[in-house]
């Protein structure tokens, strides 16, 4: 299930992807822009051991990530 959510993403998602590692709502996560129009925020939360995925959370609709610049980041 996570490859195939990871593949969605991934085939509508633009070539020139800046990603970018950041801390948001205190978890890590991936923030990916488009030139300097934000595509994504990835944050993928880690089980008590740290070795697993247990969720992954993704926004991608831009009227929620309109507030994002790459000059925040």
């Amino acid at each position: 299930m996570t490859q195939r959510f990871l593949a969605g993403v991934a085939s509508r998602a633009p070539r020139n992807l800046d990603v970018r590692y950041r801390t948001v709502n205190g978890d890590p996560s991936a923030l990916l822009f488009a030139g300097d129009a934000p595509f994504a925020v990835m944050v993928i939360d880690l089980n008590a051991e740290g070795d697993q995925m247990a969720e992954i959370y993704a926004v991608t609709n831009l009227d929620k990530l309109s507030h994002l610049t790459t000059h925040d980041f």
